[in-house]
Order: C-alpha cells, then structure tokens, then sequence
C-alpha cells in the first residue's frame, strides 16, 4: 500500500499488534525495540534456576477481549491462551475456608445472577446488594436507580449502589483491584463501569478467563515478529530511540522567507500542527528517515523523547507528563508440597490480594504459587525479605495446607511502573492515537482506549493507529493522484 517505511518504537502488545496490522495493510514495517527481547511491560522470562517460565507480572485474558484474541488469531496463537469453560472464582479468608463464584452457561446477565446467588462466599443480604447491582448493569438499570459514575472514585460509586462495606472487601474491591490495578479509593469509577459490563455483563462468554501457556511471551513475541518479517518487515531488538526528530514547518518557512525580507525575520506564533516528522535519533548513533512513526513507548519514557519546544509548547503532549505510576508487586514462592489445589484464588483480608498456582497439573514439586499485590505505592518500597514474610504468613493463615509447606526459595518483582494510575482525571490526560505533529502516531495502554492499562486496551490502541496510519497513506496517495491530475491539465 505504501512505498515509505513505517516506523513503530516498541515492542510490546501495542507496538506489535500495530506492526502487524499496518502489515496485513500492505504496508513496509519497522520495529524497534529497546530490550533485547521483545514484550515489554507484558512478557515471561525463563527462571534458569527452576527451569520454569516465569511473567513479569501475572497477566489474565478475558472473553471480552475482542481485539487482542483477534491480534492472536492473525499470527496463529490464539490456542496459546486457555480458557475456563465458564466464569469461575474463588476466594480465600483468613478462617481457612475456601469458597467460590461458579456461573452457569446461561445468557447475560443471568448467569452472573444465578451464579451469585447458589454460591457459598455470600451471606443472603450480600447476594441482594450484588444481584440488586448486577439488574442495575443489566438492560433493566433504568429501573432499579442507576447511579452516574462521572466523577467519583470506585469506592464511591459502588457505596452509591448500595454496596456495603463487607460486600466491597470481600467481592468488588478484587476484582477492582484485578481489573484497575489500582485501590477503589484511588481509582476512577467510569473505567470501572465500563469494565464491568463488558466482562460480566455482556455474555457468558466474555467473562470467562483465560492464562497464556507456556508463557505470555511465548503466546505473541516471536509470531508477531514473523508475521511482520514474512510480510516484509523487520524487527529489531536493543534498538534504543533517543529522540524523535521533527521539522518546525513554519521555522522553515521564516528562513526561507527573511533571506528574501531579513525585516520579516520575527518568529510567528506556532502550534504543534506546525511540525512534521523527520525520523529518529538512536543511542548508538544512528539517524533514521522517517515521515510516518507510531509510537507506542510507555507514557513515562515517551516526553523523553519528544523535542523539549515541543513538549513545552503543546498541551497535547505535556498532559502525558501528569499521568501518575503505580507499581506492582509479585512474588513466587516455591514449596515442598501443594499450599492449593485451586488454580487461582481471591485473598480476603490480606496484603496480598490473589494467588495463581503455577504447579498446575499437580504432581511435580517444587510447588510454585505467584501472589500479586497491585496498587502497590506502599509494598514496593519494602525490602524482599519482610515481603516475602508477609506473603508466607498470609498464606498459613488462609490455607491449612501451607501450614506445614517448607518455603524452599522465593523470587519479588517489583514493578514500579506497571501501569498508569487510573485516577478519576487521567482520563482527560490520555492522548488519541493521532497527534498535532504530521506523520506522528501513538500507540500504547495509556493512550485513550477507553480501558484500564490491560492486554486488550494495548491491542486496541495498536489497531487504532494503525488505522489512522492507514487512513494517512490513502489520503497522502489521493493528494498525489489528483496533483498528478491537476498537472497533465
């Protein structure tokens, strides 16, 4: 479709599913990436001591995750990701009892309903405020007093719904948590809302959820990267950008014009709509030529790359510098014997809010559990040692099992940048895929997709500027047609 090359910086779900797209658009892509491995924030690693892959940091697909399940299924992995047959949840307190959520395959929003209230993790009163909020997401909300959720915090909202304080610890505040990556006290309800009707609301189906086998790498990094070479792209890896060059159109234009008038030499009035891509600056020195770049580096490292005028001059990019971190905190744990026989639970109680058993199928020791703590701002800045501690000792108390487990090694990962906090106004700081600046895309978790920092928000926002991009050739090749056109006249 395009003779020019394409650029797209990082390598991760947003950086690959736009490669991948601009590829299947007939389009000459180039990957940078700036790690020698590919993934980003959302990739698995190999534990050379175990032997075991290993996640940065646990990762879960849902149903609902329409474009990433579609970006799977172009480059042929779509069967890496293995789903429940239907929505099913357990949770954990700390009286060692183990109960669950378990939903029947029936039409939305029923069989949440009906699953909430044949399940044994909620006394009566509880399954009325849940099924009373499930009706209020369902096409009935009119009914039943559906609260705006603009402008208030999760923890809000769902106090606005009638949720009591006890169904908010021991049902919403995990699955917030899951979904947010953040506390309901900090987070903004809005994505919440939205969250919530596409994943529980929507179709039996789209709640199920579903792991990346072997790992999460595994499930996209190399096919992408050879979808994208077999359809004449290139993927580079440790290709670290240190600037985006662009060209001031209207600096350009003043030269030109006062070597003419040297009276007229005053700098005008400039916006961002005055500049166009050039290319890009790398460490190791080298320039690259490019009119057309999608980037989709994460928002922390992404003003750093941006000429500083630029970046002073133009709201648009500056409000990317408001956006706020919040860290998450993993831990594996390795035991003698299985703590759990469950797949993945939802803690109660605890500092540590879910628990992924990484021993599954059973029968091979060590025992590998993942626990995760997310909203992190406070354990992220406490040394491995009393982290693991906690870990292990909330473990005893919630499972019988673990009581007599012998903790043979435990890796933390903390990650102080896992996502952007999804405060009530970081929605007005998440930039649209196309930029003020001629031939500049962005890409990305952060950038406006209607979505927390998920799997499919960056999949989504891949997909979305590689349509701009596309929709910036064709125009570019109808603009030449017709001046090709207007010349033969």
């Amino acid at each position: 479709m395009s003779d020019r090359e394409i650029i797209v910086v990082g390598g991760g779900f947003a950086g690959l599913a736009a490669a991948v797209a601009l590829a299947d658009g007939g389009c000459r892509v180039r990957v940078l990436e700036q790690n020698p491995h590919l993934g980003g924030r959302a990739r698995s690693f190999l534990d050379v001591q175990s032997g075991m892959r290993l996640e940065n940091g646990q990762h879960i697909f849902m149903g609902c995750y329409h474009a990433a399940l579609r970006f799977l299924a172009t480059i042929g992995t779509q069967e890496r990701v293995h789903f429940q047959p239907n929505l099913a949840v357990r949770f954990a307190d700390k009286k060692g009892k183990t109960t669950g959520l378990r939903c029947p395959k029936l039409p939305a929003p029923w069989h949440v309903l009906l699953g909430v209230l044949g399940s044994d993790s909620f006394r009566m009163g509880e399954k009325a405020q849940i099924l009373r909020f499930g009706l209020a997401m369902s096409a009935a909300g009119a009914l039943f007093g559906q609260k705006d959720s603009a402008g208030l915090t999760v923890r809000e909202w769902l106090g606005r719904l009638g949720q009591s304080e006890e169904v908010q610890r021991g049902f919403w505040d995990l699955l917030a948590i899951a979904a947010m990556n953040d506390r309901p006290e900090v987070a903004g309800a809005p994505l919440f809302e939205r969250v919530v009707r596409q994943a529980l609301f929507s179709s039996a189906l789209d709640s199920r959820i579903g792991f990346a086998f072997p790992g999460l790498s595994e499930c996209y990094t190399e096919a992408a990267a050879n979808y994208i070479t077999t359809h004449g792209g290139r993927v580079e890896t440790s290709r670290r950008v240190l600037k985006f060059t662009m060209a001031d159109e209207v600096d350009c234009e003043r030269r030109q014009h006062s070597a003419v008038f040297p009276q007229a030499a005053k700098r005008p009035n400039r916006t961002a709509q005055h500049w166009r891509m050039e290319g890009l600056r790398l460490a190791d020195g080298e320039t690259i030529k490019a009119s057309l770049v999608v980037s989709a580096a994460p928002w922390f490292r992404f003003a750093t790359l941006l000429p500083e005028e630029l970046l002073e001059q133009e709201p648009f990019f500056a409000n990317c510098t408001r956006l706020e971190p919040v860290p998450i905190v993993s831990i594996y744990c390795w035991f003698d014997r299985p703590v759990t026989h469950e797949e993945f639970v939802g803690l109660r109680g605890t500092t540590v809010q879910w628990l992924f058993n990484k021993s599954v199928p059973e029968g091979v020791g060590p025992y590998l559990v993942s626990l995760v703590i997310s909203g992190a701002r406070t354990e992220v800045r406490i040394e491995e040692e009393e982290l693991i501690g906690t870990a292990v000792r909330e473990l005893r108390e919630l499972f019988p099992a673990a009581r007599d487990a012998k903790l043979l090694r435990a890796l933390v990962i903390k990650e102080r940048f896992a996502t952007f906090s999804p405060r009530i106004e970081a929605e007005s700081l998440r930039p649209p895929a196309v930029t003020p600046v001629r031939g500049f895309f962005l890409a990305g978790d952060w950038t406006d997709t209607g979505l927390p920092a998920t799997i499919e928000g960056a999949v989504r926002s891949g997909y979305t500027a590689a349509e701009a991009v596309l929709g910036a050739v064709a125009s570019d090749k109808d603009s030449d047609k017709n001046s090709d056109k207007n010349s033969d006249e």
